[in-house]
């Protein structure tokens, strides 16, 4: 068992100290915001489709959230707006059950914990499983044609994974990781909404890690393989 694996406790220690921690300063921050007077209406033509007033409500909490979130994403500009775009994208998509939340602030805040909370775990566990993957290439009980047989398994894997995809998926996964389009790119080449290839690619990774996991690789090979290979 090399260093990186046996230390798996430790990075689930780190994850939940993390968790605490963010949570914390989320509830902090939540409990001294003012609110828009004007909010439940704005809710409630939000909910009907009014892009006016989901405007008003982006405005209003998108110096909040980025004020909250930037030093917890280690001041990185580009994170920070990826979370806001896509706590505001959840928001228009499901926007028929504003009118049954009782706090919008708490809602948008709750949204940004949980995003954050999740790319932290991410984060860890990636950087754990390229750890182990750069461990063993140096390991030298392992000899050179061991990782080539080992990168042609997890490719093998990685492809049987992809070709059980739906043709759209397949599509928007191969466009985003063999083409390096933009998803906005994929949107525009394909003439579907940027929702939908998030839809499309978010449901392809799953499924390719659940094949993975059943296959024993897991993340370790999906990593490598798009780290190598992709």
């Amino acid at each position: 068992m090399g260093p990186v694996t046996s230390n798996a406790s430790h990075m689930q220690t780190e994850l939940l100290t993390s968790s605490i921690s963010i949570s914390r300063r989320f509830n902090n921050y939540s409990n001294t915001r003012p609110v828009p007077a004007d909010e439940p209406l704005l809710l409630q033509r939000t909910a009907d489709g009014d892009r006016e007033a989901f405007s008003k409500l982006y405005s209003h909490y998108v110096p909040l959230l980025y004020k909250l979130l930037y030093p917890l994403t280690n001041e990185n500009r580009q994170d920070t707006d990826e979370i806001i775009q896509d706590i505001f994208l959840q928001i228009w998509e499901k926007r028929e059950v504003l009118i049954a939340i009782q706090s919008f602030q708490a809602y948008v805040f709750r949204m940004g914990r949980n995003m954050l909370v999740s790319r932290h775990r991410r984060e860890k566990v990636k950087q754990r499983y390229i750890r182990e993957i750069e461990y063993r290439q140096q390991d030298q009980s392992v000899q050179p044609l061991d990782h080539d047989i080992l990168r042609i398994e997890y490719r093998t894997m990685v492809m049987e994974a992809i070709n059980c995809l739906p043709p759209r998926q397949k599509e928007v996964f191969n466009l985003r990781t063999s083409a390096d389009l933009s998803l906005k790119e994929i949107a525009c080449l394909l003439k579907i909404s940027l929702p939908a290839v998030k839809k499309n690619l978010y449901t392809a990774i799953r499924s390719i890690r659940k094949h993975l996991h059943e296959q024993g690789g897991w993340l370790l090979a999906f990593i490598c393989c798009l780290i190598k290979i992709l």
